[in-house]
């Protein structure tokens, strides 16, 4: 059945209390929504980041798809790819596509791709940086204790906005508090050069926390990653490349760099498809993927349909199987956007196994935050 209406929703939520990472604070929270309808009446979601341009173009190029199979997905993703450069417009089509073809099969976007290896993965909470009026000595212990009293049992801290001579006491009384048993990471955001970044890894592996994300800054636009090539020989993990676009973009960077984990956004790199694609990429260089996902309730499903197909790292499931990035801060794009909350026990989400996405869009939420 053709594609008969494509519909964008620039949605836009304040938050409780301000906070952000390094180098930025939010006082609210934007995503981007497409929904594709076909003839019978079924919807396909997909969502992206808001960045300058990007609901424009899919309202432009959205125009391609009506009359459209979205079976065709190939055909149509190549002529998409023609008609624009944005990839964060083509990612959230790319996904709203895959959840329209499953919900027309009856069955769950992991089943579309051939069937999950897992049906809950673990998850780590996210947090939400630095909370405005309040010191990162009392926010962070607070925020990790809390996470790990709902159940988390693996926590990531954003850092760098103060010098590492501030903030490493305060992370190591966090490990001090929640103990060796959790797994603790850290996103610096792009807060520091090569010296000052190795010089805090090698802390944080004293510290015994298991990654450091984006340490360096990226280029602008999110094409290229300099000076991870210098990260290699740490015994902390590095993660890195989130803001990547293209499966030729990771491919160079995995080729460059020494990096240990590579983090593919679904809705940057071109939707599920093309995460997997990079995951396969990162599993022919004995890399893990751990996808980044810091968005709403679709695009969290979407992670999560993702996750449920990526092959594990070694022979057998364990502590290096792919994690679920939780977002910790205010955001009712997360919260409220989907009808039933995700399910989270015991450290662990659920992978939804309804048709497509395995969720159902709040409509009455989409309207009042698209206000």
């Amino acid at each position: 059945m053709a594609i008969q209406r494509v519909e964008v929703f620039r949605l836009c939520q304040p938050v409780t209390a301000a906070a952000g990472p390094s180098g930025a604070t939010y006082r609210e929270r934007r995503s981007i929504l497409v929904r594709l309808r076909d003839g019978d009446g079924l919807d396909g979601w997909g969502e992206t980041y808001a960045r300058a341009g990007v609901a424009a173009t899919i309202e432009e190029i959205g125009e391609l798809l009506v009359g459209r199979d979205a079976a065709d997905i190939r055909t149509l993703i190549d002529e998409l790819r023609i008609a624009t450069a944005d990839q964060l417009a083509l990612s959230a089509i790319a996904i709203a596509l895959d959840d329209l073809r499953a919900r027309r099969l009856g069955v769950s976007i992991s089943a579309l791709y051939g069937g999950r290896r897992r049906d809950t993965v673990r998850g780590y909470a996210s947090s939400g940086g630095y909370v405005e009026g309040v010191d990162p000595e009392r926010s962070w212990p607070d925020e990790t204790t809390a996470a790990v009293r709902a159940g988390f049992t693996a926590c990531k801290i954003r850092i760098g906005r103060f010098p590492p001579t501030r903030e490493l006491p305060i992370l190591a009384n966090v490990r001090r508090l929640v103990g060796d048993e959790v797994d603790l990471m850290v996103d610096a955001n792009g807060a520091y050069a090569v010296p000052r970044a190795r010089e805090v890894a090698r802390a944080l592996a004293q510290l015994r926390f298991r990654w450091l994300e984006e340490p360096l800054i990226r280029h602008r636009g999110g094409l290229t990653y300099p000076g991870y090539e210098q990260l290699g020989g740490l015994d902390i993990a590095i993660a890195a490349a989130e803001g990547l676009e293209t499966r030729g973009a990771f491919d160079a960077f995995l080729n460059r760099t020494p990096v240990d984990i590579v983090q593919p956004d679904v809705a940057i790199c071109g939707g599920i498809g093309e995460l997997l694609f990079v995951a396969d990429l990162a599993a022919l260089r004995g890399r893990q993927c751990v996808p980044h996902a810091w968005g709403g309730a679709v695009l969290l499903a979407a992670t999560l349909q993702a996750i449920s197909l990526i092959p594990e790292p070694s022979e057998l499931a364990g502590p290096d199987s792919p994690l679920l990035e939780v977002d910790r801060f205010d955001n009712p794009m997360r919260t409220r956007l989907a009808s039933e909350p995700f399910a989270f026990a015991a450290g662990r989400m659920s992978i939804p196994d309804g048709p497509g996405l395995g969720i159902t869009v709040d409509e009455d939420f989409v309207r009042h935050a698209a206000g």
